[in-house]
């Protein structure tokens, strides 16, 4: 004989609350374990196939590959009367139900109940068309058999949902389909879901399945055991079987936050003078309990919060979860304070938590049905958001210097800062440099963000600072000590020279290194066929040096501005034509000379792009603007310029020459009274770069060698 089993149902109901809510594997399996919680149990086994897609999908076509999955427990189960008056109701509250074994206790262990609305049974069709249900439950008992023998057992119900026989527009009596075990009697109770052909669905790797889990369920309760078993694997396999754990992640020193209370059946809303919150050090926190008073009641939190030892692994760690009766009801990383606060990285990179909140589905449910968050919207949500942005703040402040430790503690073995230090300045009497240099390095270290910490493109220039810095501040506090001294000895004296002669190599060898860089930039530039001659002009304007590594950047004094201006001027009353000695504004025109002051000359620069044959017409436009300044400068009205510029030079770097006629004899000739020097590209570049890896050598060395100071 087998039972009738009907179920009201409709399709909105179906979408809503099982395909809509639950799209996952471990959602949909947390649903029926949280029911084995309530039931009782005290060991869940979980068989599924690992790390594997449940069904394929080609051209849109999902195809079933057969595979199931299992969740069986020991717990009270369920006769086929209490199947249809309890489970197939859907929407049916426990918690206010007084019938027997309903409530909102656990008949046997006393469980606060994690179920309320009554829906989670309806998870399973998020992923899969088929769930079959086998409980045994009731009181045990002895019937006869139809053979004239009796047997015993926990009365069994056995039944087979199918998600498209319930799929109707309208409200109807689902009736399930009887299985073969129905109506007989199991020498256990407890009960087992299996649910078959599945959507498009992948099961996590086993380890990350095991930790979703153990994240959703905060329970490091006594009579509870829940394990997972990869039906891919023999059961000989290592990791054939896990067992779940508490969910737990390695807390940073003198960070953590602990909320006290009393434990027990009921104490949703309390005293609050049962509660307190305490620092890592066991100190009593003024600003805040453990919970918030609301509309003259208090709504107590328990558990802890702080700020983790190393960042987030995967978003399971992520933030402070939130548990309702042991389940988990929502996630958050900072209770929704608007971005953009100082120290916001730290909190949303660091912030870890468990807080156990019973009060948030008793009166009035601020849980979302599908458990991925709390209605902070809610007064009751405002309070406790509130609230929680006061603990992150708190924790912020007390893991400040934590925080800092253990950013400078990585800073210094990923940018080998003491290695580097020594190395700089070796000498004994350089100990002074040295801890100068080890301060600048942890002040500039903690500046910078944890993730940071370990690029060493991030790391390596503060800890070059840090060394180029020090001598200067040295030389600087040194200075002081001598000016507050009644009668500077000549140790001290002797000392600051020493000093001024290291910061002087630092910051040229900090400025050799830099040009070099430049000089890389400039030889991935000149090959690059889109770069143009106004762009190399410009270039040179800035970084003269790049001609002549002896040359300064041109300092902008009055004498030369005005030379620059009177000169176009002067070329255009002679010659009718405008040019551009420099400021290359008007981007259309075509580029002309760099006209740049050095060594108390003038000094006219051309260059042309790799592999440019200069023409007779440039040669032209060097002859006329040679002549021109020669004529500029002779001119009685520019007798002061004289005094201040006596020599005026032109430079070219062209790579070829493809002249004729008098303009070849112009070039001869010019080379030949020193008015032009013509260099290559190649020999521009290399000539640059290699006198200033001689100085940055001749630095380094001259560093190692700074005398001693004499008696």
């Amino acid at each position: 004989m087998t039972n009738k089993y009907k179920m009201r149902i409709s399709r909105l109901t179906i979408d809503k609350l099982g395909v809509k809510l639950y799209d996952k594997v471990s959602a949909v399996i947390a649903e029926l374990v949280s029911n084995s919680y309530d039931a009782d149990a005290t060991e869940v086994i979980i068989e599924a196939p690992m790390d594997i897609y449940l069904a394929s999908k080609a051209a849109g076509h999902i195809t079933d590959r057969d595979y199931e999955i299992k969740v069986s427990d020991d717990g009270i189960g369920m006769t086929p009367d209490e199947v249809n008056n309890y489970y197939l109701v859907v929407g049916a509250e426990r918690r206010v139900d007084n019938r027997p074994r309903r409530g909102d206790i656990s008949p046997g262990f006393n469980r606060k109940v994690m179920g309320r609305k009554g829906v989670g049974k309806l998870a399973p069709f998020g992923i899969c068309e088929v769930m079959e249900v086998l409980t045994s439950g009731g009181e045990k008992i002895t019937r006869p058999r139809a053979d004239g023998k009796s047997e015993t057992g926990y009365q069994t119900a056995h039944l087979i949902l199918n998600r498209q026989d319930m799929l109707k527009d309208s409200e109807f009596e689902y009736e399930p389909t009887p299985g073969p075990q129905d109506d007989t009697l199991r020498p256990k109770s407890g009960t087992t879901i299996i649910l078959k052909r599945f959507a498009y669905r992948r099961v996590p790797a086993h380890s990350t399945f095991s930790r979703q889990l153990s994240q959703r369920f905060g329970l490091p309760t006594a009579n509870w055991m829940v394990k997972t078993r990869d039906t891919t694997k023999t059961p000989t396999a290592k990791d054939y079987e896990t067992r779940l754990g508490p969910f737990s992640v390695e807390t940073m020193d003198n960070s953590k936050i602990t909320l006290n209370g009393p434990t027990g059946p009921n104490l949703s809303v309390a005293d609050d003078t049962e509660y307190s919150a305490v620092g890592p050090t066991g100190e009593r926190i003024e600003e805040f309990s453990a919970g918030f008073h609301c509309d003259g009641c208090f709504y107590p939190i328990t558990g802890w919060a702080a700020y983790s030892k190393n960042p987030y692994r995967d978003d399971l760690m992520a933030g402070v979860r939130i548990y309702c009766r042991g389940k988990i009801a929502g996630q958050t990383a900072v209770f929704n304070r608007g971005a953009g606060f100082h120290g916001e990285h730290s909190i949303r990179s660091y912030l870890v938590g468990e807080l156990h909140a019973d009060w948030l589905d008793e009166h009035e449910d601020l849980i979302q049905t599908d458990r991925r968050d709390i209605l902070w919207s809610h007064d009751l949500g405002q309070e406790f958001q509130g609230w929680g942005q006061k603990v992150i703040q708190k924790i912020g402040h007390l893991a400040r210097d934590p925080m800092r430790k253990k950013t400078w503690d990585r800073f210094v073995e990923v940018g080998q800062v003491e290695e580097q230090i020594e190395k700089a300045f070796p000498a004994d009497e350089q100990k002074t440099i040295r801890d100068k240099a080890r301060d600048l390095a942890k002040l500039l270290g903690q500046t910078i963000r944890a993730d940071e910490v370990e690029d060493i493109k991030v790391v390596e220039p503060m800890v070059q600072l840090s060394l180029t810095l020090a001598p200067h501040i040295t030389l600087d506090e040194k200075l002081k000590e001598a000016a507050d001294a009644e009668n500077t000895p000549m140790t001290v004296i002797s000392a600051i020279l020493r000093t001024a002669r290291l910061a002087e190599l630092s910051s040229f060898g900090r400025i050799a290194e830099d040009r070099l860089k430049v000089i890389e930039r400039v030889q991935g530039l000149k090959d690059d066929p889109k770069t143009a001659e106004l762009k190399l002009q410009e270039l040179i304007q800035h970084a003269p040096w790049l001609i002549n590594p002896q040359w300064a950047p041109i300092v902008a004094n009055q004498a030369f501005t005005t030379l620059r201006k009177e000169f176009e001027k002067f070329y255009k009353q002679k010659t009718g034509q405008e040019i551009s000695l420099g400021d290359f504004v008007e981007t259309k025109r075509r580029p002309d000379f760099v006209l740049s002051s050095q060594d108390n000359g003038l000094q006219l620069i051309e260059i042309k792009k790799p592999l440019h044959k200069l023409t007779n017409d440039e040669m032209d436009r060097i002859i006329a603007y040679n002549d021109v300044m020669d004529e500029f400068l002779n001119d009685p009205g520019n007798k002061d310029f004289q005094q201040i510029f006596i020599s005026f030079h032109i430079t070219l770097v062209c790579d070829q020459l493809s002249l004729s006629g008098a303009q070849k004899e112009s070039f001869k000739s010019y080379q030949t009274e020193g008015k032009l020097t013509r260099i290559n590209w190649k020999s521009f570049l290399l000539r640059s770069k290699k006198m200033h890896e001689d100085f940055l050598a001749e630095a380094e060395k001259q560093k190692k060698n700074v005398l001693e100071p004499t008696d």
